[in-house]
């Protein structure tokens, strides 16, 4: 089996944009490992009602993100600790070294992370650079065959190839299976999820909420040879 990587800026992205695979991965018996920048602290939800200050969503985000990862199966979670809304501001080289230390730890097989600048959000953009930078300088050091994979939304790959990022294919993972896995930590992010009701209602109607599909775009590392993959297995 394998060890996965996913590098990400906030408390719920692993969920909200690509919790199906990622427990899908750790169903099959794959290492998971998640790389959170960010506590969120500087986020705008406290739940319905209130549970949590400014002072105090912060920890309570990071509880939030243990019980996700909890539900999913992630192995292990690295919290590098950076100001919500600094990401951007930091020495990105610099927290590229501290990401690159987990990938020497860990020898990924595949890495995830958000694309610059389709994550949209300045913290996802600065975390999705400072990943592929920390992922260059992985496998040029190591000389290890890793995929990079940039979390996308169905977009068509022209879109993304007018930046210049290479790419190499879209891959559309089922996770039709790890929707439950995926519910249990959409409700683990309780006070970012309050919002949406229909995860909120039954189990019947939360689970027609979560998507059936999760799409990535393959930018570097060895080409597959079968689709709805990450890597091949071993």
């Amino acid at each position: 089996m394998a060890t996965v990587v996913a590098v990400f800026a906030h408390p719920d992205d692993e969920t909200f944009i690509c919790g199906g695979t990622l427990a899908k991965l750790s169903a099959e018996g794959h290492r998971v490992v998640l790389v959170c920048a960010t506590l969120g602290e500087m986020g705008r939800r406290m739940g319905i009602p209130p549970i949590a200050t400014r002072e105090s969503i912060g920890q309570l985000r990071e509880a939030e993100l243990r019980a996700a990862c909890d539900a999913l199966g992630i192995a292990r979670l690295v919290t590098l600790g950076i100001r919500d809304k600094w990401l951007e501001m930091c020495d990105e080289r610099e927290v590229a070294s501290r990401v690159l230390s987990v990938f020497e730890e860990e020898q990924p097989k595949a890495v995830i992370t958000f694309h610059d600048p389709m994550g949209g959000h300045p913290d996802h953009c600065a975390i999705g650079r400072i990943a592929t930078d920390a992922y260059e300088r992985y496998t040029a050091s190591s000389g290890m065959s890793v995929g990079l994979f940039y979390v996308a939304w169905g977009e068509g790959l022209d879109t993304y190839k007018r930046f210049e990022q290479p790419v190499i294919g879209m891959v559309r993972v089922d996770v039709q299976a790890h929707k439950a896995a995926k519910l249990k930590a959409f409700r683990a992010h309780r006070t970012q999820s309050q919002l949406d009701r229909g995860v909120w209602g039954s189990e019947k109607q939360g689970m027609l909420r979560m998507a059936s599909s999760e799409f990535f775009v393959h930018s570097q590392g060895p080409r597959l040879s079968r689709p709805g993959v990450l890597f091949e297995h071993e």
